[in-house]
């Protein structure tokens, strides 16, 4: 008798040649499919795997991209690919770090013999599961306990003996204290399978998930285009060659670390001529130990300028040679990245650079932001001041530069890598689409197309490599509107603008050309494409060779240059440039009334300027923390300048810093912000429109303003703020106003309502500000309404109406406005004009707690975290000896003390676990009923007291940077010389100066 798979195979040769394109790739799949379950079968049959047929369930499910279904489904993500959506279970690890139970269930009973789990390693291999037990059916004792090991791969649980079950649960009792916890894959099994069993099963499950596999078909189905195919071998389309670079494709974590992260030696820069056959590749630049970025060929067609990392201990630095192989030679050397060269219509070369120290706040790569040069390295300058990454630059055709921006001023880190313009002296940065655009989170790759107002870009989301959809921007339809993207690769789900992150949009296509207003050439796995822009016509011009693929396909031909742009910059002047505003309320009416708005604040987004480790992260992906999930970077005002009433005004601002403007009323209070930075380069004058108004908006006023009148023609600098220069910390500015107004009533062993001021510092922040701005759920806190920046709350980024955030929409603004009145109208308070401001001032900066992204504790959670090493151990110690009868423990034993969510490490008998146990006679609360200290000199008071003892003594040593004494933290430094970071004084140097 024939076996199965022969008369399958049989029966898909037989219909090979019958049938269309698209069903013979299908053909084609199935039987790679078939070859290799062949190849299985012959050497035995494998075990089935019961967890496919399972309905599985867990008690804590870390978002829809992580249900417990996704535990068993046939596919393992690799260590370390940040690739595991949709392919793997995790927990709530602020709930669930510790424990969870995952349920599978059959509809018939089945044998179980062994079972398989693989740690989640995607992300971090701390996030595997440690301790666990295994209960068969609703059995009230484990059947097995054990513990896994933190590694990738497959860890067998073998029961005593196969049992048959309709339901088995694996309660997980502790993990390796990753962030949220889970598993990569659970198989289970009637027999045990061999190692060799283990492999085969994999080798099938990942030829089914191939994630490219699809759109593979897709392409291939399109059809040949001959006539395209013939202009493109003929010189039809104005060129007879192609510069590629081939090379591995990159894997980054991110869209932002494609230059740090994802190197894979081998391949090189080659001129690719097509013929009746597949084409010639004459080679330019071998690169077998390193890795060749990208190209960009000169307006003339005679050179090449590219980005070369010439081994994996080597940064990228930019290279330009002939296109005929000669000339070969390295014009940048500075020990940083310098990546993503264009030509300037004047002869030099904008780039990115990591040559400032700056880092993503979220994150641990380097961050390259744009700079020119001469077309020879030399006279280098930075045109941006982006404290966040740049991407992909290149030409409009009017002149201007186009390319990629990510920021999150008081906003979530997902969203926004939107697309910008800036002049190439530097000057007059704006938008051009997507600042406000949640999905695709990512536009980068924009290049113009010829003759045309529109640019064509990659559309791709936030975490993993720089490939997803490729567009048209239309920006004319509206600079964040849906209908101002055209989705050319519609396989693609690119989402909707003004819903979610954006997170979700993956894609095989990058480097996209636009030949001219009909054709496009892209990488689309590495096989380069010749496409028009209907989607009717297509052309396989290179398929990938070698193991590696082809990109960045640009034609060598002569191309019309974009005119240079002269720049108006002076050649001498001081560090500061000039704005005109013509009317803060165009954008902010009818929400704001005319005569509302006094005066600008002048805001700047201070620069991660040190590399952290992300396993320290808190609060999100702060790390250091700067705040309870509100603003990820420290601020500094720079001052406030008057508002004329019409509406204008005139002032300087620092240059070369990224800044944002606040719209205050005459209490301080401000009525808009902008969520978004801007810069300028030295003698730059620059004019708005208004505040948010519609980028297309043209000016209404004729008229001189009002603000140029009184200024006497001159611009003014911002009044520089009474508590001076400085990062804005609130230990610093805002706890000395509550010290004096408020401390009084609102501190101590019961404050009112359980408000508690005091400046008490606690294991991240102080009392005062885990009461005013930690407090609740996150951007949920009764007292302050500010704008969270943790993942998965983006659509906050839409709202903008005038006073939704900050301090307008904030209970603790009305009582310190209207004196903290008792219950008859009396005010109780009186806080000065100056304290007013601060504490405003800090609401509405989006709740900073530190000034500074430096910190004395790297090694530490959120490079800020101080609690005793011993604290949890003599807590729990002295729980289960006295507190257990009352307070009951868990499975583990823990005694499940009332504590609250941060630990007093200042005055630390103040915190509720040892006031509540102790007598109201010794000063206690007597919380607990039942007196458990009689007197502070109980040896199991004094033992949990003592713990704080080492901790007080090291901060008092290398404080915490909210530690350093504030008399000093105060003084006002020059404004004649912008910094984005400086350390407090001369004494606070030592103190950054020494090891963590």
């Amino acid at each position: 008798m024939e076996r199965f798979d022969g008369v399958i195979m049989r029966l898909l040769v037989k219909n090979l040649f019958r049938t269309n394109m698209r069903w013979r790739i299908q053909i084609i799949f199935s039987l790679c499919l078939v070859l290799v379950c062949s190849t299985c079968w012959a050497k035995g049959a494998l075990p089935e795997n019961l967890s496919l047929k399972a309905g599985i369930s867990a008690n804590s499910e870390y978002s829809k991209d992580y249900k417990a279904q996704f535990v068993a489904d046939g596919y393992i993500p690799e260590a370390g690919g940040k690739n595991d959506p949709k392919h793997a279970w995790c927990v709530q690890g602020t709930t669930h770090k510790n424990g969870t139970d995952l349920t599978f269930e059959w509809d018939k009973p089945v044998v179980v013999a062994e079972i398989i789990y693989y740690g989640r390693t995607s992300w971090f291999l701390n996030e595997c599961w440690k301790d666990y037990e295994i209960y068969p059916d609703n059995e009230r004792k484990p059947l097995v306990t054990g513990r896994f090991k933190m590694n990738h791969g497959p860890q067998r649980v073998t029961l005593p003996e196969p049992r048959k079950v309709r339901k088995i649960l694996l309660r997980f009792t502790s993990s390796y204290g990753g962030y949220n916890p889970g598993a990569s894959e659970i198989q289970i099994f009637s027999v045990s399978p061999t190692a060799d069993d283990l492999k085969r099963i994999n080798k099938i499950a990942r030829l089914k998930e191939d994630p490219f596999y699809k759109s593979d078909t897709e392409m291939e189905a399109k059809a040949q285009s001959r006539r395209l195919a013939e202009d493109f071998r003929n010189g039809g389309l104005g060129f007879g060659s192609l510069v590629v670079v081939h090379r591995h494709a990159i894997q980054p974590t991110h869209v932002y670390t494609y230059h740090n992260e994802g190197f894979a030696p081998g391949g090189g820069l080659y001129v690719f001529t097509p013929d009746e056959d597949e084409g010639k590749l004459r080679e330019l630049v071998a690169a077998p130990e390193g890795q060749i970025l990208d190209c960009d060929v000169s307006y003339d067609g005679t050179e090449i300028l590219f980005s070369w990392r010439k081994s994996k201990d080597e940064f990228y630095q930019l290279y330009r040679i002939n296109v005929d192989g000669t000339g070969l030679r390295q014009i940048t050397d500075d020990h940083s990245y310098n990546f993503n060269g264009c030509w300037l219509p004047d002869g030099d070369i904008a780039f990115l650079s990591t040559r400032k120290p700056a880092f993503a706040y979220c994150w641990t790569s380097p961050v390259g932001v744009l700079y020119r040069m001469a077309a020879n390295g030399k006279n280098v300058r930075r045109i941006s001041a982006n404290y966040l990454n740049d991407f992909t630059p290149s030409l409009m055709n009017d002149g201007r530069i186009i390319y990629g921006r990510w920021e999150y001023v008081d906003r979530p880190a997902i969203p926004i890598q939107s697309l910008w313009t800036i002049n190439p002296d530097g000057t007059s940065l704006a938008v051009y689409y997507g600042n406000r655009v949640l999905s695709p989170a990512t536009f980068i790759e924009p290049r113009a197309i010829p003759g045309d107002t529109r640019v064509l870009c990659t559309m791709t989301a936030h975490n993993g490599p720089c490939r997803g959809a490729i567009g048209i921007i239309d920006p004319s339809l509206g600079v964040n509107a849906q209908q101002a993207i055209q989705n050319l690769t519609p396989e693609v789900d690119i989402g909707h603008v003004d819903r979610g992150s954006g997170n979700h949009v993956r894609g095989p296509y990058e480097s996209p050309y636009p030949l001219d207003q009909e054709h496009f050439l892209v990488s689309r796995s590495g096989t380069i494409l010749l496409r028009d822009y209907d989607g009717t016509e297509q052309v396989v011009v290179l398929r990938e060779k070698d193991g590696m693929g082809f990109y960045n396909a640009q034609p060598i031909r002569p191309r019309p240059r974009p005119p240079v742009l002269s720049s108006l910059l002076p050649e001498k002047t001081e560090n500061w440039a000039t704005v005109i505003l013509q009317d803060v309320y165009n954008g902010l009416e009818p929400h704001v009334k005319r005569g509302e708005v006094r005066q600008i604040c002048v805001v700047q987004e201070i620069e991660k300027s040190k590399m952290a480790d992300t396993s320290y992260r808190a609060f999100g992906f702060q790390f250091p923390v700067v705040s309870c999930g509100a603003t990820y970077a420290p601020k500094k005002v720079w001052g406030y300048v008057p508002v004329a009433e019409d509406g204008s005004a005139y002032f300087k601002v620092p240059a070369g810093l990224p800044l944002y403007f606040i719209a205050i009323d005459e209490h301080g209070q401000a009525v808009q912000r902008m969520r978004s930075f801007t810069n300028f380069m030295p003698g730059e004058v620059r004019s708005c429109i208004g505040c948010h108004e519609p980028r297309n908006n043209s000016p209404r006023r004729q008229n001189l303003l009002m603000a140029f009148r009184q200024s006497g023609g001159w611009p003014q600098p911002p009044t520089i703020p009474e508590w001076g220069l400085r990062g804005f910390s609130y230990s610093h500015i805002v706890q000395p106003v509550l010290d004096r107004h408020c401390v009084g009533c609102h501190s101590g062993t019961t404050p009112p309502k359980g408000i508690d001021l005091s400046g008490d510092e606690t294991d991240f922040f102080n009392v005062s500000y885990e009461i005013l701005a930690r407090q609740g759920r996150p951007g949920e806190n009764p007292y302050t309404k500010w704008i969270p920046s943790f993942n998965g709350m983006e659509e906050n980024i839409l709202i903008i109406t005038p006073k939704s955030w900050g301090s307008p929409a904030s209970k603790l603004a009305e009582v310190i406005l209207k004196g903290h009145p008792d219950q008859y109208g009396k005010p109780r308070v009186d806080v000065d004009e100056a304290g007013r401001r601060r504490i405003l001032a800090w609401i509405d900066l989006n709740v900073p707690y530190y000034g500074t992204s430096l910190s004395n504790y790297y090694q530490r959670k959120g490079c800020r975290q101080m609690i005793p090493p011993d604290f949890d151990s003599v807590l729990q110690k002295v729980a289960g000896e006295r507190c257990a009868s009352c307070h009951g423990s868990d499975n583990k034993g823990v005694v499940k003390i009332p504590r609250k969510v941060w630990l007093r490490i200042t005055n630390p008998e103040l915190n509720n676990f040892l006031l509540a146990p102790l007598a109201k006679s010794a000063g206690g609360t007597e919380a607990c009923k039942t007196v458990v200290f009689e007197s502070k000199e109980d040896p199991d008071y004094q033992a949990i007291l003592k713990t704080f003892e080492p901790l007080r003594k090291m901060l008092v040593e290398r404080p915490r940077m909210d530690m350093i004494d504030r008399n000093q933290a105060n003084k006002t430094e020059s404004i004649r010389e912008p910094v984005t970071t400086r350390p407090f004084d001369s004494k606070v140097t030592s103190i950054f100066s020494s090891s963590p």
